[in-house]
């Protein structure tokens, strides 16, 4: 039995990844196509608009977050009762958040001198409302690894926030459509998880102390966490005007919805993973080395490669009206690539019951980037605000990781980006590669040229970084910790399936 387990939860792992990286791949797509579309019909002052209330909602929903899912997850002890506590908890939340949004809409109006605020933040506020309100049973799903049932789930939201933004767009050519869009992703999410697991509500705080004592400190982690990376939106609105605000935000989006698609969602897969291996430290900290050096190998090369085709394909696909999301995704894009060598970092320290260590590492990045985004943004305006984005989250955040890592499972900062080395190699050559085809190609002045450019540019890209990144492995000696060494397991278990019927027909 010892020896199985561990086999039983690298399996379950590997499938629950599968379908939540499905489920994200296609989440990513649509969103992605939405962003296209409604860019095409409205104009970046919208989008400033409504990413004015939707950073209101954001900062709310993140400081008065209870992690209630994860507290469930994190007790094997579960019982009806912190169930029926759950429900209550965030049902009484999401009352409180529709309140404070619909004030806060009034109040933001007065500051930003735009009545239309009230009427964004109100119909925002229906979100929180709604979400509240799901059913508690549907965290098993997460708990079992059954994520399989949770992508398709949330294939379905993305696809109503699609079908609904892009039809009211169409209709009105107005603001409204985004606020349409994200209500009825919320209207389908929370009827998908009464269908999925069925639950009568139940009004009670019996369990109260036992899943706020888990999730205090991740409360205050989300807290100090969002407002260090969300607070200079409010400033960018008012010291950028709306429509530049529009279009920062939208590169912003853009360049998060393609590189951090690689990890955030994983997480969730990683937790449950790393909490069954808690008891063994060695086998833990190479679980974790192991995913690190994974997601890296994935996600770097996208934000990387993502800022070497900004401008042909916001040309193509944006259009060429949004040149301010340009050069914000050819600066955040990278850093946020970067980042996610300490994807799993939370998941870790979720695992281990540190959230404290997340809530102090929150604060740490809250005193330094403030300061320096400020900084940036006030003094330098547009250019500014990125460049300080960089130094506050490709360098500050790095240190402040790498130790936090430290910490939690004794591996050295050198040992963690040790594991990365033939990423960073393989991207440094894929880059030298798409200059030297920058040189032979001419300037974007037409669809057809921004096409072209974005494919020669992700084919080249794409062969150079795989192709460096395969002859590194092999010539350093095929290690076991890396997305090569996952590979080859995958591909040689489809090749064992092929070859066992043969053997059975001979």
């Amino acid at each position: 039995m010892m020896t199985t387990a561990p086999k039983q939860i690298g399996a379950k792992t590997l499938q629950a990844s599968f379908w939540l990286m499905s489920g994200v791949f296609y989440g990513r797509l649509a969103n992605l196509a939405m962003t296209i579309i409604l860019a095409r019909i409205l104009v970046p002052a919208d989008f400033g608009l409504v990413a004015l209330g939707t950073t209101l909602l954001i900062i709310l929903t993140s400081v008065t977050d209870l992690s209630l899912a994860n507290a469930l997850i994190h007790h094997q002890d579960v019982k009806d009762a912190d169930y029926h506590t759950a429900f209550t908890l965030s049902a009484i939340r999401g009352v409180l958040l529709a309140i404070a949004m619909v004030i806060s809409g009034f109040v933001m109006a007065h500051l930003y001198n735009d009545p239309r605020l009230i009427g964004v933040c109100a119909g925002l506020a229906s979100r929180p409302l709604l979400s509240g309100l799901g059913s508690p049973y549907y965290v098993t799903f997460s708990k079992e690894l059954d994520f399989g049932t949770v992508a398709k789930n949330e294939a379905l939201n993305y696809t109503a926030q699609l079908v609904v933004a892009v039809g009211v767009a169409w209709l009105t050519k107005s603001y409204w459509a985004i606020v349409a869009g994200a209500v009825a992703a919320s209207i389908t999410g929370i009827v998908a998880t009464y269908i999925r697991a069925p639950y009568v509500p139940h009004f009670t705080l019996t369990s109260w102390r036992k899943l706020t004592n888990f999730s205090v400190w991740l409360t205050l982690n989300q807290f100090v966490t969002i407002i260090g990376n969300r607070f200079d939106n409010f400033l960018a609105g008012g010291l950028l005007g709306i429509a530049s605000f529009g279009a920062y935000n939208v590169g912003n989006n853009v360049a998060a919805m393609i590189t951090q698609s690689a990890f955030q969602p994983l997480e969730r897969v990683l937790f449950p993973s790393f909490a069954k291996l808690t008891g063994d430290k060695a086998r833990l900290n190479e679980a974790f080395q192991k995913s690190q050096a994974s997601l890296f190998a994935i996600g770097f090369p996208m934000g990387v490669g993502l800022a070497m085709v900004a401008e042909p394909f916001v040309y193509l696909t944006l259009g060429p009206k949004w040149g301010i999301a340009v050069t914000v995704i050819q600066f955040i894009a990278p850093v946020l690539g970067m980042q996610i060598v300490f994807g799993p970092s939370n998941a870790l320290a979720y695992a281990l019951g540190a959230t404290r260590t997340l809530f102090t590492r929150g604060i740490v990045l809250l005193i330094f980037r403030v300061p320096i985004v400020l900084a940036g943004l006030y003094f330098f305006g547009l250019i500014g605000l990125l460049v300080a984005r960089v130094i506050s989250g490709g360098i500050v955040v790095s240190v402040v990781n790498f130790y936090i890592v430290r910490s939690l499972t004794g591996l050295s900062p050198w040992r963690q980006l040790f594991v990365t080395w033939r990423s960073w190699v393989s991207g440094g050559a894929m880059v030298l590669a798409l200059l030297a085809l920058r040189e032979l190609t001419g300037p974007i002045t037409n669809n057809f040229a921004a096409g072209e450019a974005l494919v020669e540019t992700v084919l080249l890209g794409g062969a150079v970084y795989c192709f460096v990144h395969a002859v590194l492995w092999i010539t350093s000696g095929r290690s076991q910790v890396g997305v090569e060494a996952e590979l080859m397991k995958v591909i040689s278990a489809i090749f064992g399936r092929f070859r066992k019927p043969h053997e059975r027909s001979v």
